[in-house]
């Protein structure tokens, strides 16, 4: 029966607020707390030690025997130049021009399929803030008919033909992207090693971050500019492969993936295996790589190099982790040691 007070308002009655009185809401639970000391402790340091070690030294054995094979050529020396001048001196003094050179090299190992050529730069911080800003994502999905972002100036237009056009695409990411090509051959006998592209773009980059304006690609292009660094139309990347142009060059889109490290390397080209007899890997022996060099670096003090991959089932050649689980173990062993000596000499029964 509720009360009435003398005003006639209907008091209610106060809901308590103390807790059930029950082990879970009282927090009295059985619980179970760890006796840890030096002789609980000491096994289970030993015990993890020894099995961090035991990884750690798979995981190195994995890395030591996965091939690969690093070649620097930052300042390899033009191929028929009666002066001696190496590449970079000869596009440090012209730039934009192209210069050829050969360098011979011997693969110690067989590489097994599938193998991976990679090109390596070092000292080129491609995270820089301006750098990495300097783009027009929305022009990358094939909105070229939009003025180019203020972001990309001052890479955003440029003057051709008596005409202000904009560039496409914009930015100095873009305008700085790789352009070296290679040649690769083996020798005894000479034959050519076939190097395609495909496989390093995920689909949903394509469909997604990179897209072509729809139409004839060049058409839709005719009053755009390509950037200035560039000696090649958006449209002819790739000759071989029309479906290889434009916004979604393969190696456009890696070149746009920024790299967080100054010391990077990004895929390239693989080997493929449907030519004989390169079916099952390349074999070891001696190979020569052809070079049109037009990319310099030696002006800021950068280098260049290619990499030859066979990855692992981890992947490429990385000895961190297997590093990373040794010093752990180690530690872990350490440790265990210095609490069993705690334990049965220091300890009083």
């Amino acid at each position: 029966m509720s009360n009435r007070g003398g005003d006639s308002h209907l008091i209610m009655p106060t809901k308590s607020r103390r807790p059930t009185e029950s082990a879970f809401y009282q927090q009295n639970l059985a619980v179970w707390t760890p006796n840890i000391t030096a002789k609980t402790l000491w096994p289970i340091l030993v015990t993890g030690g020894i099995v961090f070690l035991a990884i750690g030294a798979g995981l190195q054995h994995v890395a030591s025997n996965t091939p690969e094979f690093t070649l620097e050529y930052t300042h390899c020396p033009a191929y028929g130049d009666a002066s001696g001048r190496s590449c970079a001196e000869i596009i440090n003094r012209n730039p934009g021009a192209v210069c050829k050179c050969v360098v011979n090299f011997t693969l110690d190992q067989y590489f097994p399929r599938d193998v991976y050529f990679y090109y390596a730069l070092e000292n080129f911080h491609q995270n820089h803030r301006q750098f990495v800003i300097s783009r027009d994502d929305g022009q990358l999905r094939g909105d070229v008919l939009k003025a180019p972002s203020p972001r990309c100036h001052p890479l955003d237009y440029v003057r051709r033909d008596n005409r202000t056009l904009p560039v496409a695409p914009c930015g100095l990411i873009a305008n700085a992207i790789f352009n070296d090509t290679f040649d690769l051959y083996q020798r005894s006998p000479d034959r050519r090693v076939p190097l395609v592209g495909g496989g390093s773009v995920w689909d949903h980059e394509r469909e997604l971050k990179f897209r072509n304006p729809p139409g004839d690609l060049r058409e839709a292009l005719q009053n755009i500019s390509r950037p200035p660094a560039w000696s090649r139309e958006l449209w002819e990347l790739d000759p071989a492969n029309p479906d290889n142009n434009g916004f979604q060059n393969e190696d456009l889109i890696n070149w746009m993936r920024s790299a967080a490290l100054p010391n990077f390397r990004k895929r390239h080209r693989r080997v493929d295996h449907s030519v004989a007899p390169f079916e099952a890997g390349l074999p070891d022996g001696h190979y020569t790589l052809h070079i049109r060099y037009t990319y310099p670096v030696a002006s800021f003090g950068g280098r260049k190099a290619v990499a030859l991959i066979s990855p692992s089932w981890m992947g490429a050649r990385n000895p961190f982790t297997g590093y990373l689980f040794l010093g752990v173990g180690t530690l872990q062993l350490i440790l265990g040691c210095i609490l069993f000596v705690v334990h049965f000499f220091f300890t009083k029964n």
